[in-house]
């Protein structure tokens, strides 16, 4: 009688395991309106065929298209094998994301390829908002697959060129090895990338192990700015014959200055904004502003800076506007210490229609 009763328990308690699972797995169901706030071709992700220990993710732009604030509250996954990088390697977001009317965020859904291997169907990650003026909460949610290969391994898992100069290029070199077959062959690393180049160079085969050296070069011509890419790694295997690598590079002077946007000014009424200098290298150096100078002969603006040497630099910059409406734009200049070639930022903004005197009838 009483095993009786203890088999029928364990059989109900199995049913409820196996119902619990399979709700984890399945989404919460979306939100028109907060559907709306992702692209439509970002609502299903492919990370394809990818290698072991390969570093792959995806970017999701979130763009308020409403009047009202929204907030990400919560960024889950239906599984281990994908993560936002938000939640920071844990599973809650440590603060509301805010977006503003008419402003854009972006929250990165990364593939685990350390862990996990094998076919990964139908993952979530789902994204909850909140509008906090009427309190309602929306849900959009992303399907995520791919297939993470047992049989290859990259070190490192991406090609990450970081922060490089201008003019001077930079290389990079990936491992790639593979376990299978003896006659398995890489045979092109394909970027359409005219800033990039790749080079392939055998190691060693035998026992089944076939080791390659991929080589990245990124060409003095790269234009300063963030530079975000793909190549393909292009095999013979018959199945999954591609394997896609993620490219980052940031070219970038060693000194950058951000540009004063002073928005709306009203003729006659000062305003100050902060203008920062900093060295973007490692290690840091510190570095004096020696000269502040302007296109312009006017006193219209004014700098207040540090005689100090600091890697890091905050000038305050004060416009009295003209009484002359429309947009306005200047080119500035500092010199550094030890340089012959000064660094250059811009002003910007718009001058407002004078107010009427109010005393004038």
């Amino acid at each position: 009688m009483f095993n009786a009763v203890l088999v029928r328990l364990s059989t109900a308690l199995a049913v409820i395991l196996v119902t619990a699972s399979s709700l984890r797995a399945q989404p919460i169901p979306d939100t028109d309106w907060a559907r709306a706030m992702i692209d439509k071709d970002q609502l299903r992700i492919d990370y394809k065929s990818v290698a072991k220990g390969q570093d792959v993710f995806f970017k999701i732009r979130v763009s308020n298209v409403y009047k009202e604030e929204m907030r990400i509250t919560s960024l889950t996954t239906s599984c281990g094998c994908i993560s936002w990088d938000e939640n920071r390697g844990g599973n809650t977001l440590p603060a509301p994301i805010s977006i503003p009317s008419g402003q854009e965020r972006t929250v990165v859904l990364r593939l685990d390829t350390i862990r996990h291997h094998g076919e990964q169907k139908n993952k979530w990650g789902t994204i909850t908002f909140l509008e906090p003026q009427n309190n309602q909460v929306g849900y959009a949610s992303i399907l995520a697959e791919g297939y993470i290969r047992s049989d290859v391994v990259l070190q490192p898992g991406s090609v990450n060129f970081g922060s490089v100069d201008p003019t001077k290029g930079a290389e990079q070199r990936v491992s790639l090895n593979y376990a299978g077959r003896n006659d398995w062959r890489l045979i092109s690393a394909k970027c359409h990338n005219s800033f990039l180049s790749t080079e392939i160079i055998e190691k060693s085969r035998g026992n089944g192990l076939v080791n390659y050296d991929l080589v990245v070069k990124l060409k003095e011509s790269a234009p300063v700015g963030t530079l975000r890419d793909q190549l393909v790694l292009v095999t013979d295997d018959l199945n999954n014959p591609q394997i896609p690598i993620q490219v980052e590079a940031k070219v970038e002077p060693d000194i950058i200055v951000t540009d004063a946007n002073f928005g709306a000014v009203v003729p006659g009424k000062p305003k100050e904004i902060p203008v920062i200098v900093r060295y973007t290298k490692l290690p840091l150096k510190p570095f004096k502003i020696e000269k502040f100078e302007r296109t312009k002969q006017d006193t219209n603006i004014r700098v207040k800076k540090s005689d100090d040497a600091k890697p890091l630099h905050q000038l305050t910059l004060t416009f009295t506007p003209p009484n002359e409406p429309g947009p306005f734009e200047e080119e500035m200049f500092l010199t550094i210490s030890g340089r012959s070639e000064p660094i250059t930022f811009k002003a910007r903004g718009r001058i407002m229609e004078a107010p009427a005197d109010s005393g004038s009838k």
